[in-house]
């Protein structure tokens, strides 16, 4: 029967045994490929969610919320300063977005709608018709009020009738001078949008909501994690990933990562890219402390005296 000694030595042999294999020698894209399917497949990713993510998160939760620390903790200062001002540079907008918001007939109508309602109800106003218009424009009519009645009643009382025909010819006019000014304004509205002053202060606003959320407390941040619809979350993840996993774009372009990774790496022994990660050292210690123990417990099995019994020439 192998002693403690002579398994701890066997570990090692097997250990150095497999850092010396090529990375690509332990990697099966096929098999990798199949895995990653059973791994999560929905059944699969609600219980991990049940037993692991969920109750991870609730306490992760429940730790924040006893919390006092600021979020700006969770950051050097030098790279709090250094996000800081990436985000407060000017950030314009692309012109093609602009362009396809603005100039989008929704636009075009309520901004149409907008000025015939404004300078229609000034007209009806400068006329003396009548003051019962109570819509989101009544105010600009009001706001000549006094005056525009004055003049509208000294017009009516020289002119008769044609301060009817003055208004419908005015409210012609207006409908002429929107449609004229409609394409002139969304310009310039678009222009606006992607000035350099625009972006300067959506730079200085994004950098405002980054330090306030840094000057938020843990607490804080967690009372709203807690408010997220979970449950219905968790329900859904599985049905997403399961959704995505089966389409063909993603699945190649997993596939296509996989491929990389084992070209930059397959010729790299393992030993070597543990050196790089420095975890050869903690590997080798984890491999004698979690699976020596096991080891141990299986030679000492009578299933693995017969083994042994029936490999020995």
């Amino acid at each position: 029967m192998l002693d403690d000694a002579a398994l701890a030595s066997l570990l090692d042999l097997a250990f150095d045994h497999l850092c010396a294999r090529k990375v690509k020698e332990l990697v099966d894209l096929d098999r990798t490929i199949r895995s990653l399917d059973a791994a999560l497949a929905p059944d699969h990713i609600a219980e991990v969610q049940r037993r692991v993510t969920a109750p991870a998160r609730a306490r992760l939760i429940q730790r924040a919320k006893a919390s006092s620390l600021k979020v700006d903790a969770w950051l050097p200062s030098d790279v709090k300063d250094l996000i800081a001002g990436a985000l407060g540079a000017p950030a314009p907008l692309p012109p093609k977005l602009v362009d396809e918001l603005v100039g989008s007939e929704k636009v075009r109508d309520e901004v149409r709608a907008m000025l015939s309602d404004t300078l229609s109800s000034f007209v009806k106003k400068a006329t003396g018709g009548d003051d019962k218009d109570q819509g989101p424009t009544a105010s600009v009519g009001r706001a000549f009020g006094f005056g525009a009645r004055a003049v509208a009643a000294a017009g009516r009382g020289l002119l008769g009738g044609l301060g009817d025909q003055l208004e419908r010819t005015l409210q012609e006019k207006v409908r002429d001078f929107v449609d004229a000014s409609v394409a002139v304004l969304q310009q310039r509205i678009a222009k606006k949008l992607t000035s350099d002053d625009t972006a300067k202060t959506l730079g200085k606003r994004r950098k405002k909501a980054f330090l306030a959320f840094l000057g938020k407390t843990e607490a804080e941040i967690a009372a709203h994690v807690a408010k997220a619809p979970h449950d219905l979350i968790d329900a859904l993840v599985p049905r997403i990933v399961q959704h995505n996993l089966k389409r063909p774009e993603l699945r190649d372009a997993i596939r296509g990562e996989i491929e990389a990774a084992l070209a930059e790496l397959g010729e790299d022994e393992l030993g070597a890219v543990l050196d790089r990660l420095g975890q050869r050292d903690l590997a080798r210690e984890a491999m004698h402390a979690q699976l020596g123990p096991i080891v141990r417990d299986f030679v000492a099995t009578p299933a693995f005296a017969s083994w042994l019994g029936g490999v020995k020439p």
